[in-house]
């Protein structure tokens, strides 16, 4: 079988995280002894810097055709954008020949996928993460229901990352779908099973800096943390003077730090030194970065925000719900007193059972069963 990925972008060392989900797919496929291409095309503006142009090349198993052109008007020029994918994709044809599977992911990058799905007849599936449209109706932009609209119309499969994200859309666009989380990269995150008892005691978390990741709300539940403790939070974005301001006022200086982006592999490393991830978003279509840290063997707490209902129990952190910094108090204080007794490999094991590359990617091949024929 061919598969054809269709992305945003590809992940490099200036941008690790940019179109990571869909590269790790198309890694997990190609190791599944599946044929795959991948089509990034990244219409971001000058200010994010890079090379610009038509690309081939191969990483990891997977043959990349890059379009890369600073143009920032994707959502605004879905026919445009239709004709300047077919630069990529006539390239592939020529270097890969024509797939039996096209995959795009989000909704936007989708409806200009779909013109594959006119114009080659070929089956196409679509994975939604949006968090855009984890919401209700009245909350989503109509320029974001036109786009979604145009590309489930076009689809032969839909998958949503989450359950809520599934009912979410069946709501607001009346097209159901079926769920296949995330996967994690098991190269990059693994247990330390060496007990984790001398202090400081060390919550951590990750994400963007924005608002709805509610770090503000991190940082004043844990200056109500007694005893040796420290926090770090890894990530960057438009709050991140703001938060500094934050920590300054509330004197924790030498404790709460914010360490920047980090790429997966120096995540890891803060993660064997830390012994809980704690992250109060205020909603998740999903919520890669707590199942990373389970991977790593920390225990978790989490907001009721759409994602991590999933996957969080009482064998692997707390469920709290979102923005209630005394509950989030009260957690990371009960999680502190009662770490001894979290299995921190059984942690691990547990989530890799569930989100491994190979179970998902097995998840996905029967996903295409229905649509593609089998080589």
């Amino acid at each position: 079988m061919k598969v054809a990925i269709i992305s945003r972008g590809t992940p490099n060392i200036q941008y690790p995280l940019y179109g990571i989900f869909e590269f790790d797919q198309a890694k997990a496929l190609a190791n599944k002894g599946i044929e795959v291409a991948f089509a990034a095309i990244d219409f971001r503006s000058l200010a994010f810097k890079r090379k610009y142009g038509l690309f081939h090349y191969e990483r990891d198993g997977v043959q990349v055709f890059e379009l890369s052109l600073p143009i920032n008007v994707y959502r605004k020029a879905i026919p445009l954008l239709q004709r300047l994918l077919l630069i990529p994709f006539r390239a592939m044809l020529k270097s890969f020949g024509k797939p039996d599977v096209v995959h795009a992911h989000f909704y936007s990058i989708a409806a200009i996928a779909s013109i594959l799905k006119k114009k080659y007849d070929i089956p196409f599936v679509i994975t939604e993460h949006s968090s855009k449209l984890n919401k209700p109706a009245e909350q989503i932009s109509d320029l974001d229901k036109r786009i979604a609209t145009q590309a489930y119309r076009h689809c032969d499969q839909l998958i949503c990352v989450s359950e809520a994200l599934r009912n979410n859309i069946i709501q607001n666009f009346q097209h159901d779908s079926i769920v296949i989380p995330n996967m994690v990269d098991n190269q990059c995150f693994h247990p330390n099973d060496n007990a984790k008892s001398a202090p400081p005691f060390v919550f951590v978390s990750v994400g963007n800096l924005i608002p709805i990741k509610a770090f503000d709300q991190l940082i004043d539940a844990f200056a109500q943390v007694k005893g040796d403790a420290e926090l770090y939070i890894i990530g960057d974005g438009p709050e991140l003077e703001r938060l500094k301001k934050q920590i300054n006022a509330l004197h924790l200086d030498s404790k709460a730090m914010l360490l920047g982006r980090l790429n997966r592999e120096e995540i890891n490393k803060v993660y064997q030194k830390s012994h809980v991830f704690v992250l109060p978003s205020q909603s998740e279509t999903f919520g890669v970065s707590y199942i990373e840290a389970l991977y790593a063997g920390l225990p978790v707490i989490a907001t009721r925000c759409g994602g991590p209902e999933s996957f969080v129990n009482e064998s692997n952190g707390i469920m709290i719900p979102v923005n209630d910094v005394a509950a989030l108090t009260e957690a990371m204080c009960t999680i502190q007193q009662n770490y001894h007794n979290y299995n921190l490999i059984q942690i691990s094991e547990d989530c890799k059972a569930r989100y491994s590359p190979e179970v998902i990617a097995r998840r996905i091949i029967q996903s295409y069963s229905f649509h593609a024929p089998t080589h």
